[in-house]
């Protein structure tokens, strides 16, 4: 009697399942899914078995399995998915085991699921399904739906195109290739919107299948997290097996194994002056270099670090990598607008790089905003001709930081170089009002803003007039190599020396996982003939973020390290004069 009793409680409360064997009637997951979108059996209970192929109930997991139609009940429909995530913290079951469930079918954010379940049975352990062949950059549009859950086997290395979560969410960004920012190979327009619909249909994310922020260790980090291991984008996933996955708006792969990873892009240290050049000119992005009040204090400041301690990291780092390029003029951005005391940002960077550096007063400190541009340079090989000049006029009004321009001359002579350092206004969209709203072609926010200021660096002259000067603008436009400003200053008479000497592939800045140049050296006519090389040093946006100074990890960078001490690449130009 009291055996019977217990074992109606059971089916009370369990359901049907519990009384139910394997084997029996049950709902086919690939009914469940259905074709596409939303499942045709969302809030029905069903009864599914299959084989648990990748389990996620770990510490810190997504609490639950993924599990598959085995092969002989699979339909033939190749529109729908054969796989399913149970949402369930039963512990019954590993991979490669046959079980039935019992639960409610559930859409969770787009991903179809099997939820309040309330049983688990194993039947058998027959072992892994065969993964199905996936190639991500030849899916139809809707391909990845009909894979959803699934066992899936890349069949060729898979590139590594951002970085930018892997310390945080554990997770890479894979692509068939390399993924240049539209605007950056394309005029504006509208096919720069089915490019980056392109790109993102192409796209897959490696991830560790934990919902925590912040895993340690950090996965796909074979060596660990040692300065000498650098994952970097560009580097090839070997094929890899894992289930479909889709969350938080994207399609996922869930590994089965740790894959391998092919360092395909090698740290290289910067190119040598050209032999016959006898004058370097560099320009970084600092990546907001503030030094509170330049006595150890002040912190945290409006931007950059957030201590004294990590300043004095980002500061080190920055000047290890200006060092190692070797300039004789240097044009920066993103530095504190802080005056020009010895206390100041600018005049703790100058005596940071070495004891020949000197900067330019230029006015930059009558701005309001709170970063400005500088030009520093190298008493010892080049000295400043004539005063500054501040353009802060016109288009330079509102928005941008005021372009700063100041001749040199090499100390043993030669002809004049006016450098002006430049930083346009950024891409972002906040407070823009509407004539600077995003046009849809590709260029952002302040599309019109940038154009204009393009327009007037190209008609500027240190005299107002003269076609001799030799100039050089160099800094971040925030516009990349097709985009209006670049095609304005190209129309009166600027070269892009980056895609002059090396095309349009180039990249200084990553956005989103996609590469581009924001930072360009250009030379008027009259400089061209004078310049010998240019070229970027891939040493900071290739690299990921958890080697940055700011970045909230605990690897442990050197003092002495340049590589991502900011998130702009340097640009170099070797000139004869």
């Amino acid at each position: 009697m009291l055996r019977t009793v217990v074992a109606l409680l059971l089916y009370t409360t369990m359901g049907p399942l519990w009384a139910a064997s394997c084997g029996d009637a049950h709902n086919p997951v690939s009914d469940i899914q259905g074709r596409g979108g939303k499942s045709p059996m969302a809030g029905r209970q069903v009864t599914v078995e299959g084989i648990l192929t990748v389990d996620v109930r770990q510490p810190g997991g997504f609490q639950g399995f993924y599990l598959q139609q085995a092969l002989a009940e699979q339909d033939e429909d190749p529109a729908t998915s054969e796989g399913l995530f149970v949402h369930t913290r039963a512990r019954e079951g590993k991979p490669g085991d046959r079980v039935r469930v019992r639960g409610e079918v559930r859409e969770y954010y787009g991903l179809t699921s099997l939820t309040n379940v309330r049983q688990v049975a194993t039947c058998a352990s027959p072992g892994l399904p065969a993964p199905t062949a996936l190639q991500p950059g030849q899916l139809p549009e809707g391909g990845h739906e009909a894979l959803e859950g699934m066992l899936v086997q890349t069949t060729e290395p898979l590139v590594i195109t951002d970085t930018w979560n892997l310390a945080r969410f554990g997770e890479l960004v894979l692509a068939p290739s390399l993924q240049w920012t539209p605007t950056q190979r394309l005029e504006p327009g509208p096919e720069t919107h089915a490019l980056l619909a392109q790109q993102e249909q192409q796209r897959l994310i490696l991830d560790d299948g934990l919902r925590r922020k912040y895993p340690r260790p950090i996965p796909y980090l074979p060596d660990g997290t040692s300065p000498g291991n650098p994952l970097r984008v560009g580097d090839r996933i070997a094929p890899v097996a894992g289930v479909m996955d889709y969350r938080f708006g994207n399609w996922r792969l869930q590994p089965l194994t740790q894959p391998d990873i092919y360092h395909a892009t090698p740290r290289q240290m910067p190119p040598t002056r050209h032999r016959e050049a006898n004058l370097r000119v560099v320009s970084l992005n600092l990546g907001n270099l503030f030094n509170g009040d330049g006595q150890g204090q002040g912190f945290p400041t409006a931007r950059g670090a957030r201590d004294h301690a990590s300043y004095q990291q980002q500061l080190a780092r920055l000047s290890r990598q200006i060092q190692a390029t070797d300039p004789d003029i240097l044009a920066v951005s993103e530095l504190e607008n802080d005056g020009y005391g010895d206390n100041s940002a600018l005049a703790e960077l100058a005596r940071t790089i070495g004891d020949h550096w000197r900067f330019i007063e230029g006015g930059t400190d009558q701005d309001d905003d709170v970063i400005r541009n500088a030009l520093l340079y190298r008493s010892d090989r080049v000295q400043p001709t004539g005063p500054a000049t501040l353009i802060n006029d016109g288009a330079f009004r509102q928005w941008h930081r005021p372009a700063l321009a100041q001749a040199f001359r090499r100390i043993d002579g030669g002809a004049a170089l006016t450098v002006i350092a430049v930083h346009l206004k950024s891409k972002g969209c906040h407070n823009a009002p509407a004539a600077q709203q995003d046009r849809r072609d590709g260029q952002a926010c302040f599309a019109e803003a940038r154009e204009s200021a393009a327009r007037a660096l190209g008609r500027w002259r240190p005299d107002g007039n003269g076609k001799d000067h030799l100039i050089l603008l160099a800094g971040d436009f925030n516009a990349y190599a097709r985009e209006a400003p670049l095609q304005v200053l190209g129309d009166t008479g600027y070269t892009d020396l980056i895609a002059h000497f090396h095309g349009l592939e180039q990249g200084t800045f990553r956005y989103h996982g996609r590469l581009g140049t924001l930072d360009y050296h250009l030379a008027n006519d009259a400089l061209m003939k004078r310049v010998k090389a240019s070229h970027i040093w891939s040493v900071n946006a290739e690299e990921p973020r958890l080697r940055a100074y700011n970045a909230t990890t605990d690897t442990d960078v050197p003092e002495d390290s340049p590589w991502r001490a900011s998130d702009h690449n340097p640009v170099m130009t070797d000139l004869r004069l």
